[in-house]
């Protein structure tokens, strides 16, 4: 299917406080390998949208965005607020758990093993550790040494402090860890 006979649908709605415009083509016939030879059928949603917020000057400013995802299902105005809001969105959150696992002190990478549940094993083991460091993080006695140190530096001193068995927090050592 050429380009031009691709058809363009559009709704507008809003969602919270946020006035949003869809637009999306489904059906684009998407070639790929060498000479095309293999193919799919993709559909593109864009979504324009714009809300108003107070700045720093309490003054109102409209802030506005642009998102834009691919799917393999076609969309229509029945569907696009559910696969673009509630389900797109959603999956950005988890996605971005997994770069806080790579690039902010956990060092994550893929675990080159031959055995599939020492990966599973792996991978649990490292978001169990994103979430002890989430709670650690809004934990209220904890919260002056990630202050004090950072998220990297207080990952280094509770892998070290576990390592060596011991915890060394000598102007806390009076308030339990509850």
């Amino acid at each position: 299917m050429a380009a031009h006979d691709l058809s363009l649908f559009v709704v507008q709605r809003g969602w919270g406080r946020r006035r949003q415009h869809f637009s999306w083509v489904n059906d684009i016939d998407y070639a790929f390998a060498a000479n095309g030879r293999q193919r799919l059928k993709l559909n593109l949603v864009v979504c324009e949208e714009s809300w108003e917020k107070i700045d720093e000057q309490a003054r109102t400013v409209t802030e506005t965005s642009r998102h834009a995802w691919l799917s393999s299902q076609p969309l229509s105005q029945d569907n696009v607020h559910e696969r673009c809001n509630l389900g797109a969105r959603h999956r950005w959150g988890i996605e971005a758990g997994f770069l806080v696992e790579k690039h902010q002190g956990y060092h994550y990478e893929h675990a080159f093993a031959l055995d599939w549940n020492a990966m599973k094993g792996y991978h649990l083991l490292m978001r169990l550790a994103h979430v002890f460091n989430t709670l650690a993080r809004f934990t209220r006695q904890l919260r002056d040494l990630y202050q004090q140190l950072g998220v990297r530096g207080a990952i280094a001193f509770i892998r070290s402090s576990c390592a060596a068995n011991a915890l060394n927090l000598p102007e806390h050592s009076h308030t339990p860890f509850l």
